[in-house]
């Protein structure tokens, strides 16, 4: 391992596996840590609007974004950072207790699931709690499943529990689904898929697993998943320490070059105050973020 990197990237979703390539390209040695390689991607099951793919699986597609940072030879650490400090250079401390260093540094930390934060939630994780459909659906062949929200995200997510389930609840706070037209399309042609509007679920019961959910209209509904896509919140606990600009809602602010309020220091992908929160578009802000680095580097 190099003594100390031109850059340092956190995050391997797209925005980082992105800035890999490009920082790479421009002939910068540089490292991308990464707990868990390829981010919500691996968690997608089918992507159907990346450029290229009619459609492609998230872990194939991630796959295929490792054989081209090895073809560059991009270092991939795949360990969780704890903190980063800042002295003569970015100091990263990871979980194994190593530390790297680097001249410059790209966040492209993400988001992490938010939570219902409702009784239940935390005792049944795993045990009927799902925050990843991907991960878990097979899991609920011929059950009965319920998905708490109304995104695209969530509509997605009640699509491919449909394969598997036999019956799928969307439990919405709202009076319509924010999904795209095409899978809201598919849902309301879903024979398996009911959609319950202006409820919220309140608490969620049973004895070892799952047994039902309680909402605020008074309804119980007996089921043995729950699957929560309440949409997502910033990764900021590790950029505290570094005095970076946030908005109220804790997103990092950039120009339009991916610069942060610190000198050397660049931000891409859902982490930032982007309005669309797209492979697409942490694919272009990553490739920016590099474009950055290098030309700051250079000066």
């Amino acid at each position: 391992m190099a003594k100390e990197f031109d850059l340092l990237i956190i995050g391997g979703g797209p925005a980082g596996i992105t800035a890999g390539i490009y920082a790479a390209r421009y002939k910068l040695n540089v490292a991308l840590v990464a707990g868990e390689f390829g981010g919500y991607v691996i968690k997608t099951h089918i992507i159907e609007n990346y450029p290229g793919f009619k459609a492609i699986e998230g872990m194939k597609l991630a796959k295929k974004w490792r054989q081209q940072l090895n073809a560059l030879k991009v270092k991939i650490i795949e360990e969780n950072v704890v903190s980063v400090s800042k002295n003569d250079s970015f100091e990263l401390n990871l979980k194994s207790g190593k530390k790297i260093k680097g001249k410059s540094l790209i966040l492209a930390i993400g988001t992490e699931r938010r939570k219902l934060n409702i009784p239940g939630e935390d005792k049944f994780f795993g045990k009927g709690v799902s925050y990843c459909a991907v991960c878990d659906a097979p899991l609920f062949k011929e059950k009965t499943v319920a998905v708490i929200g109304g995104s695209n995200g969530a509509c997605v997510e009640a699509l491919m529990l449909a394969e598997h389930a036999s019956k799928v609840y969307i439990i919405y706070r709202k009076e319509k689904l924010r999904g795209e037209p095409i899978n809201t399309e598919r849902i309301e042609k879903n024979q398996k898929i009911e959609v319950i509007y202006n409820t919220n679920v309140t608490e969620i019961l049973g004895n070892q697993f799952v047994e039902k959910i309680k909402t605020d209209t008074g309804k119980e509904i007996s089921l043995q998943g729950v699957f929560v896509e309440a949409g997502s919140m910033p990764n900021t606990h590790l950029i505290n320490s570094l005095g970076i600009q946030t908005d109220e809602n804790g997103y990092i602010k950039t120009d339009s070059d991916q610069r942060t309020n610190i000198p050397l220091v660049y931000a891409a992908g859902d982490i930032t105050t982007t309005k669309l929160r797209q492979i697409i578009t942490a694919c272009a802000q990553g490739a920016m973020a590099a474009s950055s680095a290098y030309n700051d580097l250079k000066k």
